[in-house]
């Protein structure tokens, strides 16, 4: 049983490794996320405007040559 119990040992040790590796990545994903929505919020307060393929949509243009 020896043999068995090291085994368990080992792989509880193994859970709780995973669960701080996971805990460290979440914690990085989180500050990602808060970074990107302060580049976004930084952008839009720059440049309010809509980007230019929505201007373009209410002013076609004509295949004509004249």
């Amino acid at each position: 049983m020896g043999k068995v119990d090291g085994v368990q040992e080992r792989i509880k040790a193994d859970i709780e490794a995973l669960k701080e590796q996971m805990a460290i990545m979440m914690e990085a994903m989180m500050s990602m996320k808060k970074m990107m929505e302060a580049n976004i919020a930084a952008v839009a307060e720059v440049d309010p405007t809509p980007p230019s393929g929505l201007n373009q949509i209410n002013h076609p243009t004509s295949d004509m040559v004249r």
